[in-house]
């Protein structure tokens, strides 16, 4: 069943005419190529741009936690400062009893210039002293407060508690200006207990240093912003909520259950609430705090959608362009031979007419002025059958009447089917440069390219493959391509297949083709040496800087073709012999590149 259908669509396409033909044939040439391309453009692209999207959202998390810490650890640095000042240690170690209002005035005065000056680091947003009541100066309300204010407040108790640690906790400042106007703050506190320098068990006041909650909000948002939806948040050891990037209903969608019982600092890709995400979290150093970055799928994906969406637009704007292309095309090659034919249709009529237009000096050309020559020759013969003699006139009539049907009768039937047959022929061979030449060697190009689904073969079917490669460019590039082949004592040995053809075809493209004149020669040598195969390609094209050379063997975007080609031809030779056989280059900027292939001698 299946062969009768190849046999209906063979006869079927061998039944349409030469115009649909080369139409068929230039589409599917240019169209096939182009959807394959398209489509590992776009797996390529894709890849990389998910990649990308989460080393970037890496990276800018690490930033995010790292200055976090930096302010953290600038605040507790000058908390440190503050209770080793040894005029501040003097100052939280008075008496009580003896403490007089004029040394107070004075210790006021030394801390509030202590303040101001610590003030100046950028971190800082305000440093603040809460002391006891009793002292004169507990009320100053811009740096310096009544320990009365702080009593009720919720982290009071767990400093108490907290055996001189530093505590970190969200607060709120009110800071009185001069002119007497009360300005609030939300912000981030460094709190710890001041002790009495002389007697450890007494509390002299706590030591607040504050850092602007809008400055760590900024930070994380820097970081979320990488993504369209993503989100960051920081939360304590107990699970709540310090600040984020997004709303409380959002986090709480998309917050990862039990994620505190988790190990530190690791990235990992996980489900909530039946969605995609890859979530991060970091422990702020210096606290109990967490930091945690959710980059939902859909985001990491939605960049390689738009690069499908641009792919698929462009492919199908060069599959129009090349039907309009190729229809052009076969009409301009196919309009003469229609013509032909409309003139020896004619003559099966009887009518003997010339062809007047010019048809040009190839192969439908002088087929033409053969047409035109044989009508000619009929005419002059017929032209002396009539001047014969008027005794004879009957006779010859009759004669020339019967030899100018024997003559249509050769025209009609053998001459005109013979005819159209070698104009079949003809116009394949010619219409579009010699494109059965062509067509042969794309043929046996793809031919050798797939060699019935083998991946290891000869060096000599790889050196046929890159022959038929090189012929194919010329047809391009003006025959501007020298080959040099001295290779003849390894052909039987094995290598994977398409291993030489991308090398050379980095040598036209990167090399030969980016001189001036735009050509030059390669060269392919091999040998058997200390049990080794040594297969070396080289070119006299513009050759590579070294940064360039020591780019060549990363992974590099599919848009450059150069670095991925070789990038994985030295993995499949590693792959397929093992990590010390595979590719090595050499290169002079302005002289040409050599690169250099090492496997071991296989014989199939």
């Amino acid at each position: 069943m299946i062969g009768k259908s190849i046999r209906v669509l063979w006869q079927y396409i061998q039944d349409l005419k030469i115009k649909n033909k080369l139409v068929l044939i230039f589409f599917f040439l240019m169209i096939v190529p182009l959807f394959g391309f398209t489509f590992l453009a776009y797996r390529q692209a894709a890849q990389v741009i998910q990649e990308n999207t989460v080393y970037s959202a890496k990276q800018s998390f690490e930033q995010a936690a790292s200055s976090l810490a930096s302010k953290v650890n600038s605040a507790s640095t000058i908390s440190d400062y503050i209770i080793l000042d040894e005029e501040a240690t003097r100052v939280f170690g008075r008496n009580e009893s003896s403490y007089e209002i004029p040394m107070q005035l004075k210790d006021s005065s030394y801390l509030l210039r202590l303040f101001q000056y610590l003030l100046r680091n950028e971190d800082i947003h305000l440093i603040r002293l809460f002391v006891p009541d009793e002292l004169i100066y507990s009320g100053d309300g811009q740096l310096i407060y009544s320990m009365e204010s702080i009593r009720d407040a919720p982290w009071y108790e767990q400093l108490l508690n907290s055996n001189g640690k530093v505590l970190l906790s969200p607060t709120t400042t009110h800071y009185t200006e001069k002119t007497g106007n009360v300005t609030e703050d939300k912000v981030l506190s460094v709190l710890r207990l001041v002790k009495n320098p002389n007697d450890y068990s007494k509390n002299m006041g706590v030591l607040s240093i504050d850092i602007l909650l809008s400055d760590v909000l900024n930070i994380i948002n820097k970081a979320a912003n990488i993504t369209e939806t993503g989100m960051i948040y920081i939360e304590n050891s107990s699970g709540k909520i310090i600040q984020s990037t997004a709303s409380l209903e959002q986090i709480n969608n998309w917050r990862v259950p039990n994620l505190a019982t988790e190990k530190e600092d690791i990235w990992q890709k996980t489900t909530v609430k039946g969605k995609g995400a890859i979530v991060g979290y970091k422990t702020i150093e210096g606290t109990d705090w967490r930091i945690v970055s959710i980059i939902p799928i859909t985001d990491i994906l939605s960049a390689s959608s738009r690069q499908r969406n641009v792919l698929i637009l462009i492919m199908i704007v060069m599959a129009a362009v090349a039907y309009v292309l190729a229809y052009i095309s076969s009409v301009s090659s196919t309009k003469r031979i229609y013509r032909l034919i409309s003139k020896m249709r004619k003559v099966q009529n009887g009518e003997l007419s010339v062809i007047t237009q010019k048809f040009g000096r190839d192969e439908i050309g002088e087929l033409a002025e053969s047409y035109n020559f044989m009508i000619k020759k009929i005419e002059k013969l017929i032209d002396e059958q009539f001047k014969t003699g008027q005794e004879m006139k009957n006779a010859e009539l009759k004669w020339a009447q019967a030899e100018l049907k024997a003559l249509q009768s050769q025209i009609n039937p053998h001459f005109l089917y013979n005819t159209l047959d070698s104009i079949n022929w003809m116009a394949i061979k010619h219409n579009c440069s010699d494109i059965e030449s062509l067509i042969s060697s794309l043929s046996n190009f793809y031919k050798l390219s797939l060699r019935k689904g083998q991946d290891i073969v000869k060096i000599d079917d790889e050196i046929q493959h890159v022959q038929t490669y090189v012929e194919i460019q010329n047809y391009r590039f003006d025959n501007s391509i020298k080959l040099v082949l001295n290779i003849n004592d390894i052909l039987s040995y094995q290598i994977p297949k398409i291993t030489l053809q991308p090398l050379v075809e980095n040598s036209i493209m990167h090399g030969i083709q980016m001189k001036p004149d735009r050509s030059g020669t390669i060269t392919i040598s091999g040998k058997l040496e200390a049990g080794l195969i040594l297969l070396c390609i080289e070119d006299n094209g513009i050759g590579m800087m070294e940064d360039a050379l020591m780019s060549m063997f990363q992974q590099q975007s599919k848009d450059d073709w150069r670095g991925f080609g070789v990038h994985n031809i030295n993995e499949r030779l590693k792959l397929y012999f093992g990590a010390e056989y595979g590719l090595s280059y050499t290169s002079v900027s302005g002289i040409g590149t050599k690169v250099e292939i090492r496997i071991p001698p296989v014989i199939g």
